[in-house]
């Protein structure tokens, strides 16, 4: 009967032990995760903030704030940020066996695009299979994962829409106010910008009646300017190409009320000077001169032109923005 126990206490101790062997394996290795923020980078996670992007990646607790509990801290991790004059950057050095110094930069506006490159980083690093031997093995997905992170982190193309309005002067017969609708297209330094701008008719009397002039415009620009990150105010240099439609109405005539419509072409330069007003919003100001191609003109029967356009225009706009990637 002892014999009996003894093999059944030595059975359950047995399985014990096989069972917290097996809890150990897949318990993940923890990490200590410290980060250091320098001037103008304070929009970067702090190490509870990282640690959380690097654990949702990964399923499990992989990582821990410095002075948070941790069991089992064979590896340390420690992030520095910082911002440069046009972008931002991270050193990451980790101590460990898949350990090693890297650097990542972005270009902005904001920190959220490294900090998911650094995450995506220690994602692949500290996930690493546990038990493999060779050192190199794991060295080959966490480079993998520093190009990757490259890539996503030196994404240049961004695109924005905007919407806003401002005044014109010459194109519909003295001051107007306009509407603007627009989007731009930037590549570092480049920009394509594709809008719309719609001026309310605006009336002037002439004779016995008046005349009501009105102009709706699609305009596409190629700009230059002096700054490639769009987290900071700068100024740039536009060349545009302009065409749309112009309507005239005599109104209160004795020949009745009549409509004349007109096609519209003009070219023209503009400064436009931008900067942030937080992380996906923005202002535009884009102020330029607009030369028609050729000259408008609306007659009224018997009593001689009643609107002639002027050789040059001017236009200022005042916009909203908002970036879409």
């Amino acid at each position: 009967m002892r014999g009996d126990w003894r093999r059944l206490l030595l059975a359950i101790g047995c399985g014990c032990a096989t069972l917290v062997a097996g809890a150990a394996h897949a318990a993940p290795a923890t990490a200590v995760l410290e980060t250091t923020n320098a001037p103008g980078a304070t929009d970067c996670p702090n190490a509870a903030a990282l640690a959380a992007i690097v654990n949702d990646g990964i399923g499990r607790v992989a990582a821990v704030p410095a002075g948070a509990p941790a069991l089992a801290a064979s590896t340390r991790v420690a992030v520095s940020f910082e911002r440069a004059a046009k972008s931002y950057s991270a050193t990451v050095h980790i101590n460990g066996a898949n350990g090693g110094t890297r650097k990542l930069s972005n270009q902005g506006p904001g920190c959220g695009a490294l900090a998911n490159a650094v995450g995506l980083l220690l994602v692949v690093v500290l996930d690493a299979d546990a038990d493999t031997s060779a050192p190199s093995e794991a060295a080959v997905p966490a480079s993998s994962a520093g190009a990757e992170t490259s890539r996503a982190a030196s994404r240049e193309m961004t695109a924005d829409v905007g919407v806003g309005g401002g005044v014109a002067e010459g194109l519909v017969g003295g001051w107007s106010p306009t509407v603007d609708l627009g989007g731009t297209l930037a590549y570092r330094r480049w920009a394509a910008r594709l809008g719309g701008v719609w001026l309310p008719s605006k009336s002037s009397d002439f004779g016995p009646g008046h005349v009501d002039v009105g102009l709706a415009i699609a305009r596409l620009a190629l700009c230059l300017s002096t700054r490639d990150d769009r987290s900071r105010i700068a100024l740039g240099l536009c060349a545009q190409q302009q065409i749309g439609w112009m309507r005239g109405r005599g109104l209160d005539y004795n020949g009745g009320n009549t409509d004349a419509n007109q096609l519209w072409l003009a070219t023209g330069a503009a400064i436009v000077a931008g900067g942030p007003l937080g992380r996906t919003l923005g202002w535009e100001i884009d102020v330029g001169a607009v030369l028609p191609l050729r000259e408008q003109r609306f007659v009224v029967d018997n009593l001689g032109i009643a609107y002639r356009s002027e050789p040059v225009a001017f236009m200022t706009t005042l916009a909203i923005t908002t970036r879409v990637w």
